[in-house]
């Protein structure tokens, strides 16, 4: 008979992956009690979890693991004075995805997102990267451009029912290929990559005019590691975007804007019997900005500004139209609560059935945004002051419930005034109440 060792079980052990979404508990028996009561060590404190922790199994090594998560918000809106029914009160869901990551070979990362709202299927995100180095990382798909802050922070993290206006003058979602990388230990994020290039708002599936934009971001966290803890927060950023477009009336690669109430505010003239009549983006195409986001305690401060240029055409006419816009906004944990920009874990769960339970994360937030359109557009004939305004202003004041992680209740009240769009007057003030319920798992 072959002897068996213990060599020659652990060479069989190592040929056969396992996967196990937590360690079998140990059978050995327990050792015996200490001589003398010893004070029990302070517990270390548990790292935040991550939005879409989902479920996970992974192989013993980590070189293999499958995570799947997903999101639920449901709104319910209504408009204060609202005599003329132009908006439209209702309950709707705002988002439902279910998230898939994967790991392959250690090194191969995969991130799938599919959103089912409004009945449909889109494919949100499918992204391929490569971990061999923090400082180096190769990036391929569909995800968020580097773009907009703002328009980079989770859907689930956000302090208000929609985001600024600033977010309407950068792309969305978008097939690329990046260079992406943290230097320094963090002291420095980066992203760098090309395009099929998106509409300011826009996500893009396919490459509409066969060019490309080209896109970089850099994001200082400049006192990480100083001996300053009320700045190791603080984060300040640059972006930018260039590229060349080329419109057709069918697809004329310009974002009308709406508010966060659906109004559509501004439009660029159009006309469905004679192309020539319709303005189409023709020529180069510039995005600017930068940002600043701080958090110390209970207390989170977000600043943004950018620029959006655009050569137009319309007819026999061209120019230039530059759109711009910012947002200021401030939160506050009044239970004392860390702020965070990716999702606020309460100290004390609320759980109502048991004495450990606390209230949850209340959060009080406020925010002023706005944005202006280039005077070039009307004086050009690119847009008619008569039914687009020049501009916006929104002041938000949300309330937000953190009952766990997993589970927040939104409160918004927006109130967003608008410069004309009335032919000699104002379009009409936008109040807008929201609320909100949100799981993700």
């Amino acid at each position: 008979m072959k002897r068996i060792t213990l060599a020659t079980l652990a060479v069989a052990a190592l040929r056969v992956p396992s996967f196990a979404a937590e360690p079998e508990p140990s059978l050995a028996p327990a050792p015996p009690p200490a001589p003398a009561p010893v004070a029990a060590p302070e517990p270390a404190k548990a790292p935040a979890p991550k939005p879409f922790g989902g479920f996970k199994i992974q192989s013993d090594d980590k070189a293999y693991a499958l995570r799947l998560g997903g999101q639920l918000q449901v709104d319910a809106w209504g408009f204060v004075g609202d005599d003329a029914k132009a908006y439209t009160d209702e309950v709707r869901i705002r988002r439902a995805r279910l998230s898939v990551r994967a790991t392959v070979a250690k090194y191969y990362d995969l991130r799938l997102l599919v959103d089912f709202a409004g009945s449909a299927v889109s494919l949100l995100d499918a992204v391929f990267e490569t971990t061999w180095l923090e400082e180096f990382r190769i990036r391929i798909g569909k995800e968020k451009q580097p773009v907009g802050w703002e328009r980079l922070e989770s859907d689930t993290a956000t302090h208000f029912l929609e985001k600024s206006q600033a977010s309407n003058l950068v792309p969305n979602r978008d097939l690329g290929l990046q260079i992406v990388g943290k230097l320094g230990g963090g002291l420095l994020d980066y992203q760098i990559g090309v395009w099929n290039g998106a509409a300011d708002g826009a996500t893009n599936d396919v490459d509409i005019d066969d060019n490309f934009d080209f896109d970089g971001r850099l994001t200082f966290q400049p006192f990480l590691k100083a001996d300053l803890p009320a700045l190791k927060e603080l984060l300040v950023g640059f972006y930018g975007s260039f590229g060349d477009v080329h419109g057709t009336a069918a697809a004329t690669q310009l974002a009308n804007y709406r508010s966060s109430g659906r109004a559509q505010w501004y439009r660029w003239a159009t006309n469905a019997t004679d192309p020539a009549l319709t303005a189409i983006a023709e020529g180069s195409r510039v995005r600017l900005g930068g940002h600043l986001n701080w958090q110390y305690g209970p207390v989170g401060v977000f600043g943004e500004y950018v620029q959006s240029s655009q050569d137009v055409t319309l007819g026999a006419t061209s120019g230039t139209v530059t759109n711009s816009a910012y947002v200021a906004q401030a939160t506050w944990l009044l239970t004392g609560d860390d702020s965070s920009w990716v999702g606020v874990k309460p100290k004390t769960e609320f759980d109502p059935t048991s004495a450990d339970g606390g209230p949850g994360g209340i959060e009080l937030a406020v925010r002023w945004s706005a944005l202006s359109i280039d005077e070039a557009a009307f004086d050009d004939g690119f847009a008619s002051a008569s039914s687009s305004a020049k501009g916006l202003q929104s002041f938000t004041v949300g309330l937000n419930w953190y009952l766990n992680f997993y589970v927040k209740l939104q409160l918004n009240w927006e109130h967003t005034t608008f410069d004309g769009g009335a032919g000699d007057g104002d379009r009409p003030t936008e109040d807008l109440v929201g609320a909100r319920g949100q799981m993700l798992f």
